[in-house]
């Protein structure tokens, strides 16, 4: 076998480099920059696409009315950040002589929003229930008293009507008699937008007096045996204290007294930090005392759970 020259092994070593090279331009044509220019095209495609949904979207809000915006103040005549049982109780008496009638009890009661479904967005509200009963010459006064509470901003539900009938009239001296009507309906706030306070509707209405009622309570304890309990308390105190003999009667009375000012509230199922606030400082200025006081990050309160709740800021 003759051995190839040395010009034959160049000519086939260049033979091969250029296949070579070839090779790898294909291979980087069809697997790389043909790819490559097909996904820019589609990506061109589809940015033209959707800058023409865009523009075509701006048209159409272009073309849409102008809505006048709403605000806070005025959504919180429909469902408020507070109960505002005062409104209602104003708007009661309201009706109650627009329909020449004449009322003879209001319960009022807060409750949780309780739904057969849960519908979200809604897991906050609460429900403030009145149960009036009155009396009215007619079935017009019933209308109109209906309609008078019916025509609040506020967003309300009739839960019920009941009422007995007039029984036919057989004589002509036979007089109409009253009819006694109870009237239930449901009102609704969210306790949990505290941030919404400072829009709430002003209420025509004086402020509570916090007198103390001087009639005997429930279980026939009177204040005058109340206040003598605690006089007696007090005396105990200083007596311990002389005996034992490890503290001044002073200092024993201020822990006493810092005793008596830590209270503890335990959260049932419906209780709101509002309306804790309200139960121990008559508003919502308590919430951010009660939630620093506790270390909470947040505005839920959890049933079973125990606060703290610090003096009145």
């Amino acid at each position: 076998m003759s051995s190839l020259t040395k010009k034959q092994k160049d000519t086939a070593l260049v033979a091969l480099a250029v296949l070579f090279l070839l090779a790898i331009s294909a291979y980087a044509y069809f697997m790389v920059y043909s790819p490559a220019k097909e996904a820019r095209i589609m990506a061109e495609q589809s940015f033209k696409s959707e800058r023409e949904v865009l523009m075509a979207l701006q048209e159409q809000l272009k073309a849409l009315p102008v809505e006048e915006r709403v605000s806070t103040t005025e959504l919180q005549q429909r469902v408020s950040v507070e109960p505002l049982s005062e409104l209602i109780v104003l708007q009661l008496e309201q009706a109650e002589l627009l329909s020449r009638s004449q009322v003879q009890t209001i319960d009022i009661a807060e409750s949780p929003l309780e739904l057969l479904y849960p519908v979200e967005g809604i897991e906050n509200v609460q429900k403030v229930q009145t149960t009036v009963t009155f009396e009215t010459d007619d079935y017009a006064g019933i209308t109109r008293f209906i309609q008078e509470i019916e025509s609040m901003k506020r967003i309300l539900i009739i839960d019920s009507i009941d009422f007995q009938s007039n029984g036919e009239v057989t004589t002509v001296d036979t007089g109409d008699d009253i009819l006694e009507v109870t009237l239930s309906f449901s009102a609704f706030y969210r306790p949990d937008l505290i941030a919404l306070s400072d829009t709430l509707p002003k209420v025509d209405a004086p402020p509570p007096a916090n007198k103390i009622d001087p009639l005997p309570k429930n279980d026939g304890v009177d204040l005058a045996t109340a206040e003598e309990d605690e006089t007696a308390a007090d005396v105990e105190v200083d007596v311990d204290v002389t005996v034992d003999g490890e503290a001044s009667a002073a200092g024993m009375n201020d822990q006493v007294a810092g005793a008596q000012t830590a209270i503890f509230h335990k959260v049932v199922k419906g209780d709101t930090l509002y309306m804790i606030s309200e139960k121990y400082y008559g508003d919502a200025n308590g919430v951010d005392a009660i939630r620093k006081a506790n270390n909470m990050s947040d505005y839920l309160v959890r049933a079973g759970t125990t606060l703290t709740i610090p003096e009145k800021p």
